[in-house]
């Protein structure tokens, strides 16, 4: 029988173990949780088979070790089962940066060829292992970061893991892995926080809050993030994310300012209508570089009859002739002052 170790029974160890154990027969799953109660409800869902008393008593004779826990915590556990883990055990972990994962890895793993980054693109903004669901993974992509000393049956293990959550498998580089996640994971919840902290900071916020619907619930959705998992995630991929919120403040600075300029509106909308436009691209699952549109402008073709008909080009030509019309309003107003 296979023993499976998962360290940390929140939401993504339990979805784990609830996958485990409905998917492959003959698997034990071991769970451990510093919080007994977490890992009592754990038990409860069906997540774990049964519950350790310590990190060693769970990874002691384990097959697979699941490191679930938020990532500061990571290195502690590390520190944990180094002088008890087996030769021949597979260890992977779950957490949302892989740069310093591996860093440790390497200094309390020293020797160790079974550890296998790893970081399942999936989750909630509820959090425990109440929350936890078995398809939490289905069809999401899982990535994987085996260090250069990780041996063919550590890869093997965890290739079988990932295939056994339903997910969709990625090799990456732990610096290329930890850039990519600030842009589309790490930057928006903390953009999320911006946003809510600024709305929530105004002393019209009774009356905004009773106005808010599912815009704004949908905007700030991730400022709902667990708080120790959104804390570690920043300060463990600090200069990935500070890269991509510099950026995200020029690109915000650059819609301010055509949004204040009034002569700006065809451009303006020309921006919208290209977004809406690659977001519609990249709903319908147009990713990867081969799908990637290189339509990221108007400018030089009929972009407006090519998606919509020509409802867009209305518009366009519309916002151009009242444009031409302000335009042709002020000079006159010219005109006449000078006769004054």
């Amino acid at each position: 029988m296979t023993r499976v170790a998962i360290l940390g029974t929140g939401l993504i160890g339990a979805s784990i173990g609830l996958r485990l154990r409905q998917s492959l027969k003959d698997v034990e799953v071991v769970g451990f949780d510093r919080f007994t109660d977490v890992a009592r409800t754990a038990e409860k869902r069906g997540a774990i088979t049964s519950s350790a008393r310590s990190v060693q008593d769970a990874v002691k004779g384990a097959d697979v070790v699941v490191i679930a826990v938020p990532v500061l915590a990571i290195e502690r556990v590390m520190q944990e089962i180094a002088p008890v883990i087996g030769k021949e055990t597979v260890i992977t972990d779950t957490g949302s940066s892989k740069l310093q994962v591996l860093e440790w890895a390497a200094e309390h793993l020293r020797g160790h060829s079974g550890f296998i980054g790893g970081h399942p693109m999936a989750g909630k903004t509820e959090f425990g292992p109440a929350a936890a669901d078995p398809d939490l993974f289905e069809g999401a992509r899982w990535v994987l970061v085996p260090p250069v000393t990780a041996s063919e049956h550590a890869i093997s293990t965890t290739t079988n893991l990932v295939e056994a959550m339903g997910a969709r498998l990625m090799f990456m580089d732990a610096d290329e892995h930890d850039a990519y996640v600030a842009a589309v994971s790490h930057m928006p919840m903390l953009a999320a926080t911006a946003l809510f902290s600024m709305e929530r900071a105004s002393e019209a916020w009774p009356e905004l809050a009773a106005l808010a619907a599912g815009g704004f619930r949908d905007m700030t959705r991730l400022a709902a993030t667990d708080p120790a998992m959104a804390f570690d995630i920043t300060v463990t991929n600090r200069d990935h994310i500070v890269h991509w919120l510099d950026r995200y403040v020029v690109t915000l600075q650059e819609l301010r300012r055509r949004v204040a300029d009034e002569d700006a509106e065809e451009s303006l909308y020309k921006l919208i209508a290209a977004t809406e436009w690659e977001y519609t691209g990249f709903r319908a699952g147009n990713v990867g570089r081969e799908q990637r549109s290189t339509m990221s402008t108007l400018e030089g073709m009929d972009f407006g009859d090519f998606i919509a008909g020509s409802w867009v080009t209305d518009k366009l030509q519309a916002l151009t002739k009242e444009a031409e019309d302000r335009v042709a309003e002020r000079d006159a107003e010219k005109q006449i002052r000078r006769q004054l």
